[in-house]
């Protein structure tokens, strides 16, 4: 009997490899599936399956999904590396509702009751 145990393999890089087949051969095609079902449920058969007919593709189309798949991937990373650099500063949680109104900010003072600020001379800030 063939054993089912979990291939080392990430399972973020299958889903990646998968939306990448599915943009460049279509999201019906029998590789897509079989790919997508090794990201889903990762077992030595359905990575084995998703393997062989993936392999099976002409050079031309195997290279059209790794670009395809290259790009997805530095976005997946940028996007990783900003969201644990955001979790480390506190930045990615969003602040809370407001319960209460807000208070109305205080009335500005007119211009006529503020006194300008007076100049000081040279002479005045060194002898101090």
């Amino acid at each position: 009997m063939e054993s089912d145990e979990t291939p080392a393999v990430d399972k973020a890089a299958l889903q990646i490899l998968a939306s990448s087949v599915g943009q460049i051969l279509g999201e019906h095609s029998k590789i897509h599936q079989f790919v997508k079902l090794a990201a889903e449920r990762p077992t030595s058969t359905n990575f084995d399956r998703a393997k062989r007919t993936f392999d099976a593709l002409p050079v031309y189309q195997r290279k059209r999904v790794a670009e395809t798949a290259e790009g997805a991937a530095q976005k997946h990373k940028t996007s990783a590396t900003m969201s644990s650099i955001l979790g480390r500063l506190g930045g990615d949680a969003k602040p809370a509702a407001r319960t209460t109104p807000r208070a109305a900010p205080p009335p500005r003072k007119d211009a006529t009751t503020i006194a300008p600020a007076k100049k000081k001379t040279v002479k005045e800030v060194v002898w101090k």
